[in-house]
């Protein structure tokens, strides 16, 4: 016979599991407030759809699509902390959902994280359902993480971003000249960037080498410019 410690432990159980438990009518009501949260943010009313997608999560914990929506407006809204969390819950909740995969890989390319973008959607690329924006941002990752790599990481001088390539090896000539033989112990990079899938090509001269704000402290003094990157 069980004792009364093991009746209330088991229906302690019970009570959880029916607490957990998604109700048609709430997964029904999810689905609908994820629609509303869409026409919120197509609307630009970033703030009104977090809230709507929040109260869809509340609804329904184990929809990814709310889950996707809500880091989508927590996105939009700069708070990319929040919108990372809510991006991996979507994944973890169907890992084959490529708009989430694809808004995640987006949001480390926002951060400064193009290898983890790469590792992300590498896995989704030869899936034929994959949509182009993904594509794109793979490819946009892959040269983010080279020119991340090229440039020695994330502390640099940024001496400016050139329409050509010319124009920004033009000017590392004349950055080496200022420097005159301390040059030698510096590596120039000249990084192609793109800022928007399909856009045009922009060429940044990024150094590394010395303290970025003391080479800035010398290219500014000749009215040249030059900005600190990094910690």
């Amino acid at each position: 016979m069980n004792s009364p410690q093991t009746r209330v432990f088991l229906l302690c159980l019970i009570l959880s599991a029916c607490a957990n438990q998604i109700t048609p009518e709430d997964a029904q009501m999810a689905n609908a407030l994820c629609a509303q949260g869409k026409a919120l943010l197509v609307q630009g009313k970033n703030g009104d759809a977090r809230d709507i997608y929040a109260s869809a999560t509340h609804r329904d914990e184990q929809n990814p699509r709310a889950w996707n929506g809500l880091g989508v407006s927590y996105d939009l809204l700069g708070k990319h902390a929040d919108a990372l969390d809510a991006y991996q819950h979507a994944i973890e909740l169907d890992p084959n959902d490529l708009s989430a995969a694809n808004n995640l890989a987006h949001l480390y390319l926002e951060t400064n994280d193009p290898e983890d973008a790469v590792r992300l959607l590498e896995p989704h690329a030869q899936d034929h359902n994959a949509p182009k924006a993904l594509r794109q941002n793979l490819t946009e990752a892959r040269l983010a993480a080279q020119n991340k790599q090229e440039a020695g990481g994330d502390i640099y001088a940024d001496l400016g971003s050139y329409p050509t390539k010319g124009m920004a090896q033009g000017y590392i000539a004349e950055a080496r000249s200022i420097i005159g033989k301390d040059a030698d112990d510096l590596t120039f990079a000249v990084i192609t960037e793109v800022k928007t899938g399909g856009g045009i090509p922009s060429f940044t001269v990024k150094v590394t080498g010395r303290a970025p704000e003391s080479l800035c402290t010398e290219f500014n003094a000749q009215a040249l410019p030059c900005i600190p990157r990094g910690e």
